[in-house]
């Protein structure tokens, strides 16, 4: 992912948006959902991902080229359960460290 960059509401030009994206490549193959919600990733790439490189051959005319190939936008995002988690495209989550998560704990007590 491009570190310069964090998905904002300010991230509408096309080429700042795709920068987002980690290249995992993740989105690219088909899925599975199982009767509890759960995704299932399988090993079937759409035919115009580059499984070495996890680039697109076909980039800048996949939605011309390729119907079904889904346009991911800051709106969109938020609603796909199968983004997975990491996704460059996902807002950063906030992480904290051990001691602070002790440290909200013991101000919560007082």
């Amino acid at each position: 992912m491009n570190s310069k960059y964090h998905m904002t509401e300010n991230a509408n030009d096309d080429s700042q948006w795709d920068s987002l994206c980690n290249q995992c490549g993740r989105c690219c193959f088909e899925k599975l959902e199982d009767g509890r919600g759960k995704i299932i990733y399988t090993q079937t790439a759409c035919r115009y991902l580059d499984v070495i490189t996890r680039r697109c051959k076909v980039f800048e005319r996949r939605f011309e080229i390729n119907p079904d190939c889904v346009k991911l936008t800051a709106e969109l995002v938020p609603q796909l359960n199968w983004l997975p988690p990491d996704c460059g495209y996902r807002p950063a989550q906030v992480k904290f460290t051990r001691k602070e998560n002790l440290d909200r704990r013991k101000r919560g007590r007082r």
